[in-house]
């Protein structure tokens, strides 16, 4: 029994330093694929990699949305509006707290060109991601911008 304890511990060492670094790699690569969708305008691309709940999917500038659709009925106007989005991140950094769970915490700005001109507007944003059927996907977002700049 000892000897299957020490090699469960020997082994899980290895194994949670290559996850650890593996859980980091897929939760960037989720929210690239994330603002991709943002940036391409396409709401149902977004929401997909928002967990289906009513307990709290994103705060944004301090208005609280509870579920994903509340979410999309915040976001939908501004994703009509005839703009072209990109997010510049300047800083990204995954915490991992287990194989399937994990905090991204970062810091960017969004450069909007519209009709009326262009303008960009830093921001940061905190995410907690969830593997959930093999899919990474945020349980919680926090986004918000510098008053000034909103």
């Amino acid at each position: 029994m000892r000897i299957l304890f020490i090699l469960f511990f020997s082994c899980g060492a290895g194994l949670f330093g290559q996850t650890d670094a593996a859980v980091e790699k897929a939760v960037l690569a989720a929210n690239q694929r994330a603002t991709q969708a943002a940036e391409a305008r396409d709401l149902d691309g977004l929401l997909r990699f928002m967990v289906d709940t009513n307990k709290g999917s994103i705060v944004q500038d301090g208005v609280l949305s509870l579920s994903p659709a509340d979410a999309r009925a915040r976001l939908e106007p501004g994703f009509r509006a005839p703009v072209k989005v990109a997010y510049h991140w300047k800083r990204q950094h995954v915490t991992v707290l287990s194989p399937t769970l994990a905090l991204l915490v970062s810091e960017g700005e969004t450069s909007v060109a519209s009709p009326n001109g262009n303008f960009t507007v830093p921001f940061v944003q905190s995410a907690i991601w969830v593997l959930r059927d093999g899919e990474w996907k945020i349980l919680h977002a926090h986004h918000s911008a510098p008053a000034a700049a909103r």
